[in-house]
């Protein structure tokens, strides 16, 4: 069985792990990436920005290309009331380890899908827990010496080397790694804009 679109998509991100989520389903879309302000707003909870942005990434495609199904999304890490972004160097990736290491954080995804010759706007928010194992000082900077880290919200990548700091998960996998493939085809296919063959 395949999943094809019965229209044009667009991914209003430029995240190899969202492009490789919809790949792994067989779908065929083009990227073109929304650049927009990602600063959190004064008194915005994480759901609340999550939900902002990934709407402002669809809009801005969106009203280029009307005709086409828009999809945007955002992901961001919390823990402590504190949103963790990329780290931009091995002292950051390190101190994110250290705060995430034998406790819980929540992963949240917003994501929306727009069409504007349609007059289609829905955005959904997806919230995840993970578990973090103790991480010893060896294992902290067995990580921060590697590639992996650095572009990804939290410092950690639960589709690579990452995982082996994972006790659990609860909710969306696939909302850890970046878009929350379930709800998003769900989403997709109330609109009836994918096909299951």
């Amino acid at each position: 069985m395949t999943v094809s679109l019965s229209a044009s998509l667009i991914l209003a991100s430029a995240s190899p792990r969202r492009q490789e989520l919809l790949r792994s389903v067989g779908l065929k879309f083009k990227i073109i990436p929304a650049h927009v302000n990602e600063n959190y707003l004064a008194g915005e909870s994480p759901r609340q920005h999550v939900k902002r942005l990934s709407g402002d990434k669809a809009m801005v495609i969106a009203r280029k290309y009307p005709e086409a199904w828009v999809l945007g999304a955002d992901t961001i890490v919390v823990i402590d009331g504190l949103i963790l972004g990329k780290p931009k160097n091995k002292t950051q990736a390190r101190k994110m380890l250290q705060k995430l290491s034998g406790r819980e954080h929540k992963v949240f995804t917003g994501f929306t899908i727009a069409h504007v010759a349609a007059k289609v706007y829905q955005t959904k928010v997806i919230q995840s827990a993970v578990r973090f194992k103790m991480i010893s000082p060896t294992e902290m900077e067995w990580y921060v010496a590697c590639d992996e880290p650095y572009d990804k919200a939290g410092g950690y990548a639960v589709q690579g080397k990452g995982a082996y700091f994972i006790q659990s998960i609860r909710g969306s996998y696939t909302n850890v790694i970046g878009l929350p493939l379930c709800e998003v085809l769900e989403a997709l296919n109330k609109f009836e804009t994918i096909n299951f063959r």
